[in-house]
């Protein structure tokens, strides 16, 4: 049976407040076109930073250097990381040492790689296709002016791309045609409509098939079918508690575990954290804010084959690697 949307009292405040921010951002900005992703909002969040000033079961690894210049996105494929700057692709191996670089006229906002291989880079207005031999195979260009790519994801023949300043996710196949436009409000089908004030707008899709988009605007995630169809959704906006997201636009990165936990990144007050993806309960730190400077935002998250979460930290120009801690008995720790 399709679950309906739920949307806890809690948030109806919150979603008034978005809805003004982002009224007076669209008129100011004259456009849905989005600028690239500047510094957040001054205010302050000293009181809040002890929230999260607590013990984790994650401990932080090496980092990756970075080796292109504006690093903006990550994608883990089988046995290899790719990190797409402006210009570049570095390419890593399971060892986390360079073993390629792609050239690319542009630059990319996201990345996904594809089981055979091959490499989906997504543009402002386009995305590019590599084969599993780095080489340019297609470009996609589907899209309008007013389009802002933020995201991407393959799963079973599907390439989902989430468009933030059209604030749809687009489902294409293998081959580059539309089958279907997700995330527009539509009151028929219960779907609320995705809330994007600011270039943000990711998804991702788990081992069980499951497409999960955040609606930003509502600081929650949005779980659909491949026709655009809405199964459920979840909203936790807070302040005060560390398991609600603040501020107008959180989560801002999604990636998932092997074992199916939701790993989320914020803004403003950087944090990663850790939730039960179906019923949107928190289930741990995995870094905490004192861990990032004040003015930054992470550019994008990803978990590799080792179940590593990866932080791509533009400040440091370093993919940051976080990693369960060892039991006393040799054991990674799971989460609580």
């Amino acid at each position: 049976m399709t679950e309906g949307v739920h949307t806890p009292k809690s948030g109806l405040l919150a979603g008034v407040a978005v809805a003004a921010i982002a009224a007076a951002y669209f008129f100011f900005l004259g456009t849905s076109e989005f600028p690239e992703p500047g510094e957040n909002l001054e205010y302050n969040i000293a009181e809040f930073e002890a929230l999260d000033k607590i013990d984790t079961k994650f401990i932080e690894k090496d980092p990756i250097a970075v080796d292109v210049p504006g690093p903006h996105a990550l994608a883990v494929g089988k046995d290899k990381l790719y990190v797409a700057g402006e210009g570049a692709i570095a390419v890593y191996g399971t060892d986390d040492k360079p073993v390629a670089m792609l050239s690319i006229d542009g630059a990319p906002i996201c990345a996904a790689a594809a089981p055979d291989g091959g490499l989906y880079v997504g543009l402002k207005e386009k995305v590019l296709v590599f084969d599993a031999d780095g080489k340019q195979k297609a470009e996609w260009d589907a899209f309008t002016p007013r389009s802002y790519l933020t995201a991407i994801a393959v799963k079973d023949g599907d390439v989902y791309v989430a468009d933030a300043g059209k604030r749809v996710v687009v489902r294409f196949d293998m081959d580059g045609t539309v089958l279907a436009t997700i995330g527009a409000k539509d009151e028929g089908r219960d779907v609320p409509g995705l809330e994007a004030p600011s270039p943000y707008l990711d998804l991702a899709v788990n081992d069980d098939g499951h497409l999960w988009v955040v609606n930003p605007g509502e600081l929650g995630l949005e779980r659909y079918e491949s026709d655009g169809s809405i199964v459920t959704s979840w909203y936790r906006p807070s302040v005060l508690k560390l398991e609600g997201f603040p501020g107008c636009c959180n989560p801002t990165h999604i990636a998932f575990t092997s074992k199916g936990e939701l790993v989320t990144a914020e803004k403003g007050l950087v944090r990663i954290k850790l939730y039960e993806v179906t019923t949107g309960a928190f289930e741990g730190l995995v870094a905490a804010s004192g861990q990032f400077p004040r003015e930054q935002s992470v550019r994008d998250i990803a978990v590799d084959a080792r179940d590593r979460i990866l932080v791509l930290d533009p400040q440091r120009s370093a993919v940051r690697v976080f990693a369960r801690k060892e039991s006393e008995h040799g054991q990674a720790t799971q989460p609580a």
